[in-house]
């Protein structure tokens, strides 16, 4: 191609970003995306036999900023100053943050580690590097910790239990209480019902556990308290595929983010009708889950290989916008997210670090 016809192509080029910015005018964000994805095609014709050249490059430039008000990009400026700086063998894969208290799952040193909030809640207090509170090998009434896999926090249940706890939960299909002001830590009796073939997850909701169970596709509930007695929690002609479940989360309905992206909502035991609407950002590579509690109707979908927080409407599973890094790629390795409503504050987990944001 000579330099005539790459010209020709930047002149397309230009042309369909002045439509999509006429569209943008317009509130029209269908037609938008539509010229953006024509406009960046024709730079990329161009430059693919001619070479980049200053002005291809400042029309990718705009091209993409373009593209950031179609999508509706809100940028993280406060993703400067991690929180917390992992060491090089961990592996954080969960955080949860209960007032002061943030726990970390870190799979690569396979522990949980507690760290804790100074008054102004923006810092940490001694020791910084954490303390452990749970570790793979440790003997816990007389039952050895195996790899782990999931956390879950326990409110106080009135009338059986006035103490607040942190469960955790093994590969070997055992859950640990944890109350630091108490008695640390111990194993939760199922009785003989336990039996579960393969747990990967655990939560509460309402004082009540739930439990995951991927061999036996089921999700079990114990009542507040109450663990040695299950219910299964889905009717018998639900049909269930556990497979590939990476999270789940309950707001009254219990929602399972699966490992390709799909997100499947159930209620009462069945499967509702709900999909995320993908036709803005498809998750690359999903990472983690959050559904927002009481008034807030947002669901927040970890995007690791974009480096993104994806924010969908909870009711409708319509797409509402997206979370990047200001600058730089400080999301780069995307794990897992904890949002706390109240204090309007993300925690971002990354491979590396904890963002407070």
């Amino acid at each position: 191609m000579g330099r005539a016809e790459a010209d020709t192509l930047l002149n397309l080029a230009e042309a369909r970003l002045v439509s999509a910015r006429d569209a943008l005018d317009q509130d029209d964000t269908d037609v938008a995306r539509r010229m953006l994805a024509e406009a960046d095609e024709y730079v990329f014709r161009a430059e693919e036999d001619h070479g980049s050249s200053t002005r291809s490059a400042d029309l990718r430039r705009s091209i993409a900023q373009e593209r950031k008000t179609v999508e509706r990009v809100t940028p993280l400026y406060g993703l400067t100053t991690p929180l917390i700086r992992f060491v090089p063998d961990a592996e954080p894969q969960q955080v949860m943050v209960m007032g002061q208290d943030i726990y970390v799952l870190d799979t690569g040193r396979n522990r949980v580690v507690a760290y804790r909030l100074m008054p102004d809640g923006e810092s940490l207090a001694e020791p910084a590097e954490g303390q452990v509170v749970l570790s793979s090998g440790d003997v816990v009434d007389s039952v050895t910790v195996g790899p782990l896999r999931d956390l879950a926090w326990q409110a106080p249940v009135p009338g059986i239990d006035d103490k607040s706890s942190l469960l955790v939960l093994d590969a070997d299909n055992h859950v640990f209480r944890y109350n630091q002001q108490v008695d640390g830590a111990s194993v939760v009796d199922f009785g003989a019902d336990r039996s579960w073939q393969q747990a990967s997850q655990i939560e509460t909701f309402l004082g009540r556990l739930y439990v995951a169970d991927v061999g036996a596709n089921q999700i079990y509930r114990y009542d507040p308290g109450s663990y040695e007695q299950r219910e299964q929690w889905f009717l018998p002609e639900t049909v269930v595929n556990l497979a590939g479940l990476m999270t789940m989360r309950i707001d009254g309905n219990i929602w399972l983010l699966f490992k390709d992206g799909t997100v499947l909502r159930y209620h009462q035991g069945e499967q509702m009708p709900f999909s995320l609407d993908n036709s803005f950002a498809a998750p690359a590579s999903p990472a983690d889950l959050w559904v927002g509690q009481s008034s807030d109707e947002t669901i927040y979908l970890g995007d690791a290989l974009a480096e993104r927080i994806l924010v969908f409407d909870k009711a409708t599973g319509e797409y509402r916008e997206q979370y990047q890094a200001a600058e730089g790629t400080p999301l780069n390795g995307l794990r897992g997210l904890f949002i706390d409503s109240v204090q309007s504050t993300q925690y971002i987990l990354t491979d590396s670090t904890l963002y407070q944001e």
